[in-house]
């Protein structure tokens, strides 16, 4: 068995390890954000791979969650090969070391790790790339993919690039950061075209959107930043400040919004 646990907000990571997924006729592809949080995670399967999106040069707090409920390994692997694929509009700064690093708490080898570069999605900052720019990002996305299946096939063994300090810097900034994220969504709001449709508060991996007696959509404060809320609104309703009221939305035009529904959309 080869399991493939993912994390998404508007797509990129789930095509990635969709497209990886189709080269293992036994991968099973499952959300991070469906899983049971009160339930410990085992990497049993002979294969296991973990696929993220890098937040502030790090990881998200719902890949800390994730790994803090990994059980450790007294034996280490005992043979199991285990990879991480990180997936970002830039560098992906300490994100693969910090995933590395939490593993090896508990005892636990990351055999290999791959960085794929996808269109940013992080518009608060600035417009996505346009749809030239995407596809030439998408076509380099695919070959680097298909490097990444071989090598992770052929269980290969790479390690995260670390600058010293600079990595230990890097872990240090973007936790503090990461940390300020939950409450960041005192700046999301809805504008009038907003139609009460709801795909906000399905879409939301953290259950932190919900809809009030207006069917309006309200934040709870323990908001990740995926943007998923703001980049799938049919309405383009959801703003963040004053920031993206003229920012083109992206979200992966190989992804559907079904897809990224929470399986189990009462989970705490």
């Amino acid at each position: 068995m080869h399991k493939i646990y993912w994390f998404s907000g508007t797509g990129n990571t789930l095509y990635v390890a969709r497209e990886f997924a189709k080269s293992f006729p036994d991968a099973q592809l499952l959300s991070i954000a469906s899983l049971d949080r009160a339930e410990d995670v085992v990497l049993g399967s002979e294969m296991t791979g973990i696929f993220f999106p890098a937040y502030c040069m790090g990881i998200p707090h719902i890949m800390e969650q994730f790994l803090a409920r990994v059980v450790p390994q007294e034996n280490g692997n005992g043979g199991k090969y285990i990879y991480a694929v990180c997936t970002s509009g830039i560098n992906p700064g300490g994100a693969l070391p910090m995933i590395e690093d939490t593993l090896a708490e508990k005892k636990i080898n990351l055999n290999a790790c791959f960085h794929i570069r996808m269109p940013s999605n992080y518009i608060p900052l600035s417009n996505p790339p346009d749809e030239k720019q995407q596809a030439a990002l998408f076509a380099k996305a695919d070959r680097a993919i298909r490097i990444a299946v071989v090598a992770v096939k052929k269980r290969r063994k790479t390690r995260p690039l670390r600058v010293f300090p600079i990595d230990t810097f890097m872990k240090f900034v973007s936790k503090r950061a990461v940390a300020t994220l939950e409450a960041s969504d005192k700046f999301f709001w809805a504008a009038d075209t907003c139609d009460g449709c709801g795909l906000c508060s399905r879409i939301c991996p953290a259950s932190n959107v919900s809809l009030d007696r207006e069917e309006r959509p309200v934040w709870h404060h323990h908001c990740e930043q995926c943007m998923a809320c703001l980049q799938w609104c049919p309405k383009q309703a959801i703003q963040y400040k004053q920031l993206t009221l003229n920012r083109t939305r992206y979200h992966n035009p190989f992804v559907t919004a079904s897809e990224l529904y929470r399986v189990n959309e009462d989970r705490d």
